[in-house]
């Protein structure tokens, strides 16, 4: 992931949803990158409206 700053937010978010390390170490590859930090972050969104 090209951007640190963003990428150490997303996993802080990871961490705080308890999803799978697994996730952590796909932002290494700029293909899956993107696609898990949009996910990420919209899923982020909805536990906050459950909340």
């Amino acid at each position: 992931m090209a951007d640190q700053k963003r990428k150490i937010e997303t996993i802080r978010i990871i961490e705080n949803l308890q999803l799978s390390n697994v996730l952590i170490h796909g932002l290494e590859d700029a293909k899956q990158a993107e696609t898990i930090a949009e996910a990420v972050t919209s899923l982020q969104q909805l536990s906050t409206q459950w909340n």
